[in-house]
C-alpha cells in the first residue's frame, strides 16, 4: 500500500472517531431544576425544588436496556463572608434510583420518604410523581441570623447507580455523565 492510502485511511478513521465522540455528546442527558426555593415550614428550613429530564425518550431507552440510574442532589446553605471562606450552616441530600422492571414492564423509582417503590408504566408520570415536587429539611429556621448574608446551593447529578464518585465521568461518558448535571445558587440577605 502506498503512503497516500495510509493517509486517506488515517483521515477517514479520524473523521469517524470525531463523529462518534461528538454524536454521543449530542445525545447527552440534561437535568433541569424547577423553581428552587428555601422556605420556613413550621419552623423548619425546607428546600423545595423539582427535577425534570429533558430527553425522556433516551432515558426510557437507557432504562429498558437495563440501566439503573441514581439522581443525587446535594443541598447546602452557607453563611457568606467577604474576606474568608463561607461557613456551612446546613446541608442535606436527596437520592433516588430509577430502573425498569422487565417482568412487569413498569418503571420503578426509590424515594427517601417512601419504603415502597414508586411504579408506573408511563415514565413521564413516574418522573412527575417522584421528582416534580421535592422537599428536603435543612434543620431549624432559627439557625439563620437577621442581617446576615447566605448562599443556598443545589447540585443535581444523574449517573449509573453505584458508580464511584469522581471516576464515573470517564467510565460512563458514553451514556449519562456527560450532560446529566445541573446546579443552582441563590444569594440572599436574611
Amino acid at each position: 500500500m502506498s503512503t497516500n492510502h495510509f493517509i486517506k485511511f488515517g483521515k477517514a478513521f479520524l473523521a469517524a472517531l470525531v463523529a462518534i465522540l461528538f454524536s454521543s455528546g449530542a445525545f447527552a442527558q440534561t437535568l433541569s431544576l424547577m423553581t428552587p426555593t428555601l422556605a420556613n415550614v413550621a419552623g423548619a428550613m425546607t428546600a423545595r425544588f423539582g427535577i425534570a429530564v429533558e430527553d425522556q425518550i433516551m432515558l426510557k431507552e437507557e432504562l429498558e436496556d437495563g440501566a439503573e440510574l441514581a439522581l443525587k442532589c446535594g443541598i447546602r446553605l452557607y453563611r457568606d463572608y467577604d474576606y474568608w471562606f463561607d461557613k456551612r450552616v446546613s446541608s442535606a441530600s436527596f437520592e433516588s434510583v430509577l430502573s425498569f422492571d422487565a417482568l412487569t414492564k413498569e418503571f420503578t423509582m426509590t424515594l427517601p420518604v417512601r419504603e415502597a417503590l414508586l411504579r408506573n408504566t408511563n415514565l413521564s408520570l413516574l418522573l412527575h410523581d417522584g421528582w416534580a415536587n421535592i422537599e428536603t429539611n435543612l434543620g431549624s429556621w432559627d439557625m439563620l441570623e437577621r442581617g446576615e448574608r447566605y448562599s443556598f446551593r443545589l447540585n443535581a447529578t444523574m449517573n449509573q447507580d453505584g458508580a464511584p464518585e469522581g471516576i464515573s465521568r470517564f467510565i460512563y461518558f458514553w451514556s449519562w455523565d456527560a450532560g446529566a448535571k445541573s446546579s443552582f445558587q441563590l444569594d440572599f440577605k436574611y
